[in-house]
């Protein structure tokens, strides 16, 4: 989060790339990106940390190359966590203020919040992020800020994401090696909401999808609110493996074949249309269907988007209005997969695109990163930027432990030392 009054630190460990952000906050409260850091991930394995040395020795590179950049301190983030771990279901808390009406005061907010995160949780699981709240004082209804007005009974209706806390803990730790310390997570698809969704359509419904290498989630809003998210262990990968499998080829030619030839528009590709794939030892090569590998990758994009319209439909209320679908992340950038989700889910459907954060280096548009893969980190800048400003209706975050002085300083030693890598 804020490492000075204005600087904002963000923090995407993916489980093929770390992506680092640092922004700037102007007078005029204008955020402007300032820093960009970019390591190769490994260690990781559909959003958890599987090897902590690498990870974390990903994270310091990133971080500091995205300082170097900005000439800024990042010690502070806020970080995106995306995973299977993750759910999320609409919440109810209520709170009595005593027999006689009175003001409701910050102090009942206070109250009433924490009546909201200690909802029944399965066992090892804790609260990861309250969204969208909505407040109901006495009989009246949908209230952004209660604060001053008079009742008796306040409640407050969320959209509560809850993770297991053994693998948020562990990409934590990963993060404190590097030298850093969490600010705040956030559940990547509402990150990269942050980033990609208009005003109109988050009012009159729309569904994120996030497409990254190891993992798709999802979160869906309507009315101004979070109604649905959740997170499939499918990605870019999955579908290099259903390459390699078909094709017998290697996972860099199945990666490569992915991105030169794939599309989801099978008018466009004839039927005598062919590629050159490395064979699977990697010494050679071979000749195989444009056209059946084109049917391959669709296959498996129809099938995660029918998986997630599934959930979706299920999980939001049948009267909640939906317009259409954005796409964002790495796994995006397929040629006709916009089409595709409009055949799945019969609504409009656009690539998601990064809009209203100007970025002074120029490098989140540059071919070493996909189009519409910083979504995500660009989203949590957005997060920071509103944990920064003064905030017109109550926010409700989840209480983390803060270090003490020697903890920080500790780990900040260790770091430049090279123990986090």
């Amino acid at each position: 989060m804020a490492q000075g009054p204005r600087v904002i630190a963000a923090l995407d460990v993916g489980n093929q790339r770390v992506l680092a952000l640092i922004a700037e906050l102007s007078e005029s409260d204008e955020m402007v990106i300032r820093g960009v850091g970019l390591a190769p991930a490994s260690g990781m394995r559909s959003g958890q940390v599987v090897q902590m040395k690498p990870v974390a020795a990903a994270i310091k590179a990133a971080a500091e190359e995205a300082e170097l950049m900005a000439k800024l301190p990042a010690e502070k983030v806020i970080a995106s966590v995306a995973g299977i771990f993750v759910s999320g279901r609409l919440t109810r808390a209520a709170i009595s203020m005593g027999a006689r009406e009175r003001e409701v005061t910050m102090a009942d907010l206070e109250t009433l919040h924490d009546a909201l995160r200690r909802q029944p949780l399965p066992a090892g699981h804790t609260v990861l992020n309250v969204l969208s709240p909505s407040y109901a004082l006495d009989d009246q209804d949908g209230l952004l800020d209660p604060q001053g007005m008079v009742g008796r009974q306040l409640a407050v209706d969320a959209y509560v994401l809850a993770c297991q806390e053994s693998p948020v803990r562990t990409l934590e730790k990963a993060i404190n090696e590097a030298g850093l310390e969490v600010e705040e997570f956030l559940f990547a698809p509402v990150a990269a909401a942050n980033a990609t969704l208009t005003a109109d359509e988050r009012r009159l419904g729309a569904i994120l999808i996030d497409i990254g290498y190891g993992t798709t989630s999802y979160a869906a809003y309507s009315g101004d609110k979070l109604l649905a998210s959740g997170c499939f262990p499918i990605g870019g990968n999955k579908i290099n493996d259903d390459l390699v499998h078909r094709f017998q080829t290697t996972a860099a030619g199945a990666e490569k074949a992915k991105r030169e030839a794939g599309t989801m528009l099978l008018g466009d590709v004839g039927e005598e249309e062919t590629i050159a794939v490395p064979t699977i030892e990697g010494r050679g090569s071979h000749v195989i269907s444009r056209r059946e590998l084109c049917k391959t990758i669709r296959l498996r994009m129809q099938e995660t988007f029918e998986l997630i319209a599934a959930e979706v439909w299920r999980q939001i209320p049948q009267d909640a209005p939906c317009t259409g679908v954005v796409l964002s992340g790495g796994g995006a950038h397929l040629e006709g997969l916009a089409a595709l989700a409009e055949e799945v889910f019969v609504k409009r459907a656009r690539l998601g695109e990064l809009e209203g954060v100007p970025d002074a280096t120029h490098l989140l548009a540059s071919s070493e990163l996909p189009a519409r893969s910083p979504a995500v980190g660009v989203g949590l800048l957005v997060q920071g930027r509103s944990l920064l400003l003064p905030s017109v209706v109550p926010l409700v975050r989840e209480r983390r432990r803060r270090e003490g002085l020697w903890t920080r300083i500790s780990r900040k030693v260790l770091a430049k030392r090279g123990g986090g890598s």
